[in-house]
């Protein structure tokens, strides 16, 4: 262990000692206070009560409606966390990145179903269809400490609604309508109506706004964005151990982007679900839980609807058409009091078709609806999965979890084009078959003390990732062969009443990691990671805690000696939380610093690794009244200092939108934005 590791345990240890230590003479404290009480619980309430212990070990789950802000898509929500960082490629349609990976490595669901975008540019990542104001929760896993959600190279995020249920004929609403710089606003609507029997519920979005302005007063073109979505569910709930719901959901939208030389014309999608959901159904079979989904996504793009087209430029215009059929069924039994089994199985029917158009407009005409001319098979995708967790609990204080999983994952090529279908020269993967079988297994144990609100968890995780979409189309990959991470992840958190911490670490070595390189070729490497992250708070009065967070990895590409492209730098945030009566308010300042390890040229299926990038400090305000329990008013200045910067994790600005091929995106600059919110139940 080096000094700084060992002088960082030490800072740890002895933060938490001195932390215990206060609460436990608040707790003999407060037992004088009580001595004699008829209630003591009455006392006990103020002081001595620790924070609920962790249910999940390297699992959050944060409350989506109340860290809204300016967000406009999925990332948004999620940069907020320690060990995320995003990749802009515009106005919205961020790309995440947990720990320096993301695309498919890091897995992402809405509502429990899985997914990932059409875009062979990976215009459309999966957190652009995520609307922020229709969900109620964002639950994040670190590392492959689950089998449920396929196997995890890098961690699980699902987006998702909360159940409903009615005792009785009432309705549930939330509405909020933002405004904000740069002509941002966002208006969400999610409205049910419905009896003990059953419900029927509508959701509506809309968020769009125009070029934003950076640090240096300049506009930033082309990322302007328009998307929205409606989605209808009826729902029936015979008992409260029974479910079944069927839903619908169309969304569309436009957005440019600042990054390439086209942007987004046509993000349309139309999905499809049916959920069946019954507990207790008897002393053994706790829950059985079924899904089925459907999805369409009709992608298009080019570079003269959104954007001036020069006289005698090539146009180009491509669409792409995704189709997944998803299915599960997932059963939880309970073989006796301590231990716990969940079995599952999954079936998913990915389908991508492809088509362009080009040329000079002048002598060619340009089509009136990309979607209505042929399309190009290019490849499908189908994978059975099946899986189990078993979890033993001989007591209170420990915990262990072990799983496995097996995939068997089939990809059928058709006749591949490069670059997206608008050269006539054939991939060399085209017209291919061939099937893998991957496996994850992961082995946790947690442990919580008696004398001390601690938790201590330690967990080995394998997980192995295929070849995707980008990688064998975009990147001509599919003769890749399969990754393999071998990951050990450690944590300890404290839970008291007044003081918080959590400390993650995590060292991880991946086999055959799938590099890109220049953005058109890809090659199996070893790469091996080492990082962590810290988060704490503390409540120095009732009305006032300070909250930090910190987080670091360490990336290297063991094949070439070097550093791993596209790895984040480190990076810290510092907050001053008040919350009095009615009013809110929360404050932040967040530190990068300077990243100078990169391997230019090198990076993932949607940014690659070009100079080293600068540090840089900047800090947020949000203010907040709740005038009725139902009402919230919010209000929020971001970049408070109106800093210029930039990125480390950054797709390249091309030289057709209005740069060199060096050049990073800049962020916002100074932006306010107001929100109110109406939530409500009837009867209460």
């Amino acid at each position: 262990m080096t000094r700084h590791s060992t002088l960082l345990a030490l800072t740890i240890f002895g933060i938490l000692n001195t932390a215990y230590a206060e609460e436990s003479a608040a707790e003999k404290s407060t037992e004088n206070v009580s001595e004699g009480s008829a209630d003591a619980g009455i006392a006990l309430d103020s002081m001595t009560i620790y924070a609920a212990p962790i249910e999940e070990a390297f699992e959050k789950t944060k409350d989506v409606r109340k860290e809204l802000g300016m967000a406009t898509d999925g990332a948004d929500l999620l940069k907020k966390t320690a060990g995320v960082s995003v990749i802009r490629q515009g106005g919205t349609a961020s790309d995440p990145m947990l720990r320096g990976l993301g695309s498919t490595r890091l897995n992402i669901a809405i509502d429990g179903v899985p997914f990932t975008g059409a875009c062979n540019h990976r215009m459309d990542p999966a957190t652009a269809y995520v609307t922020p104001g229709s969900f109620d929760n964002l639950t994040l896993l670190k590392g492959p400490q689950s089998v449920k959600n396929g196997g995890s190279i890098a961690g699980t995020v699902n987006f998702e609604r909360d159940s409903i249920k009615f005792e009785e004929m009432g309705f549930k609403h939330y509405s909020s309508y933002l405004y904000g710089s740069f002509n941002q606003q966002s208006l969400s609507v999610d409205t049910s109506l419905g009896f003990s029997g059953g419900y029927i519920s509508y959701s509506h979005n809309n968020t769009r706004g125009g070029n934003y302005i950076d640090g240096n007063g300049q506009e930033v073109g082309l990322t302007f964005y328009d998307t929205r979505n409606d989605r209808i569910a009826i729902g029936f709930t015979p008992d409260d151990n029974t479910l079944f719901e069927i839903s619908g959901l169309l969304s569309e939208g436009q957005m440019g982007n600042a990054t390439i030389h086209m942007d987004v014309t046509r993000l349309d999608r139309s999905s499809y679900g049916a959920h069946f959901k019954k507990s207790e159904i008897n002393s053994w079979l706790k829950e059985l839980d079924i899904r089925y989904n459907y999805t369409h996504v009709n992608h298009a793009m080019d570079n003269y609807s959104l954007r001036q087209l020069e006289p005698f430029h090539e146009f180009v215009v491509m669409g792409q058409y995704w189709n997944r059929h998803f299915a599960k069924v997932e059963s939880t039994i309970e073989i006796n009091p301590e231990i716990e089994l969940v079995l599952g199985a999954e079936y998913t029917h990915d389908s991508y078709d492809a088509n362009a158009a080009g040329g000079l407009a002048e002598f060619v005409d340009i089509p009136d609806n990309i979607s209505q001319e042929d399309r190009n098979h290019i490849l499908d995708f189908d994978n059975i999965g099946i899986y189990g967790e078993l979890s033993y609990e001989p007591n209170d204080n420990l915990r262990m979890v072990s799983g496995l999983r097996v995939d068997s994952l089939g990809t059928r090529t058709g006749l591949m084009h490069a670059a997206g279908e608008t050269i006539p020269l054939v991939l060399s993967g085209s017209n291919k078959h061939r099937r893998q079988f991957l496996f994850a297994s992961f082995l946790r144990m947690e442990y919580n003390f008696d004398e001390i609100p601690l938790m201590f968890s330690m967990g080995y995780g394998h997980a192995e990732r295929a070849a995707d979409y980008w990688e064998v189309y975009s990147n001509d990959g599919f003769d890749l062969k399969q990754e393999r991470n071998n990951e050990v992840d450690l944590a300890l958190a404290y839970q008291g009443d007044k003081f918080k911490a959590e400390l993650s670490g995590f060292y991880s070595h991946i086999t055959d990691f799938i590099l890109v390189h220049r953005g058109d070729s890809a090659d199996n490497i070893v790469a091996q990671r080492v990082g962590a992250e810290f988060t704490t708070s503390y409540a120095l009065h009732d009305y006032l805690t300070v909250r930090g967070q910190v987080s670091y990895v360490h990336g290297r590409n063991l094949t070439q000696n070097v550093a791993l492209a596209q790895t984040p730098p480190l990076e810290g945030t510092i907050g001053l939380n008040f919350h009095y009566g009615d009013f809110t308010a929360m404050i932040n300042t967040r530190l990068v610093q300077e990243q100078k390890r990169v391997h230019a040229s090198y990076g993932n299926s949607l940014a690659l690794d070009t100079t080293p990038t600068i540090g840089f400090i900047t800090s947020s305000l949000e203010l907040g009244y709740k005038p009725h329990p139902a009402v919230e008013f919010k209000f929020g200045m971001d970049n408070i200092f109106d800093k210029t910067y930039t990125e480390h994790l950054n797709r390249n600005a091309s030289a057709s939108s209005g740069g060199p091929s060096v050049l990073k995106l800049n962020e916002p600059g100074r932006s306010f934005w107001g929100r109110i919110s109406i939530d409500f139940d009837y009867p209460s």
